[in-house]
């Protein structure tokens, strides 16, 4: 675990529309969480011995108490050791961090559909019941804007990439290796909740550096997640800025 400062390169931003805002709150907030278990790991092993006793003491009430305790004695380095969990932790956290990112796409969408509401306009067409279930136009316009990001990540990188194109006349990708970079956070972070991290054919498929590793599972590790956590925050600064600047979205002040 790196023991220095989670210090990184982010791009400063002092205004954004509130879209970047709630997902710069979540990034800061993942990256506090890790910043805290490097701290609690640190003093854990300073007072190591008050540690075990606390830590032994927990399951003092469990059923069949002797099981518990040999498997405390034997392991109980590993359980006071973070090491032990960071595998199990960086996946949670990688997850909330692409599906942070995902949300973030969904709610600007919606500030750009409540500014410009033709941007949704298609020969698609809603159920009477799920129209009446909103109790306003925004409601129903957010809720509308929801589901069709939630189909476009569903489908693949190149339909988001083609609606944000065609519909907002925004290229969300500057180059390849956006686009490439971004695919596979988003089917890393899909191996990771519908395969328990273990790598499949088809994913090894489409990322040939996995052949090698079908069957065996993604190892996350906590500056993985928080170099991830900078790419996307530098990614979606940028694109925030374009949009907002396009549509003349609301602005607020990050430092409120």
């Amino acid at each position: 675990m790196n023991k220095k400062n989670l210090k990184y390169s982010a791009k400063i931003r002092t205004e954004s529309t509130q879209s970047f805002a709630n997902f710069q709150q979540e990034i800061l907030r993942s990256e506090m969480l890790i910043s805290y278990l490097d701290v609690g790991n640190i003093l854990i092993s300073e007072n190591k011995n008050d540690a075990k006793q606390y830590f032994t003491s927990i399951y003092d009430h469990v059923y069949n108490p002797k099981i518990v305790k040999k498997s405390l004695n034997n392991n109980l380095e590993n359980f006071l050791n973070v090491e032990f969990y960071e595998i199990h932790l960086s996946s949670m956290i990688y997850v909330n961090t692409i599906d942070n990112f995902t949300t973030y796409f969904k709610d600007i969408l919606s500030e750009v559909v409540l500014a410009k509401p033709q941007i949704l306009k298609s020969q698609e067409s809603e159920k009477l019941d799920f129209i009446l279930s909103h109790e306003s136009m925004d409601d129903l316009i957010n809720s509308i804007a929801s589901k069709k990001i939630e189909e476009l990540f569903y489908k693949g990188i190149e339909d988001i990439e083609k609606f944000f194109k065609t519909r907002l006349n925004i290229d969300i990708f500057k180059n390849k290796e956006q686009k490439e970079n971004t695919n596979f956070y988003i089917k890393q972070r899909n191996l990771t909740v519908h395969n328990r991290r273990k790598v499949s054919k088809e994913f090894a498929k489409q990322f040939p550096g996995f052949e090698n590793q079908i069957g065996k599972h993604l190892n996350f590790k906590f500056d993985y997640v928080s170099k991830v956590n900078l790419i996307l925050f530098n990614f979606l600064a940028d694109i925030d800025q374009e949009i907002s600047q396009k549509f003349k979205l609301k602005i607020i002040n990050s430092k409120n």
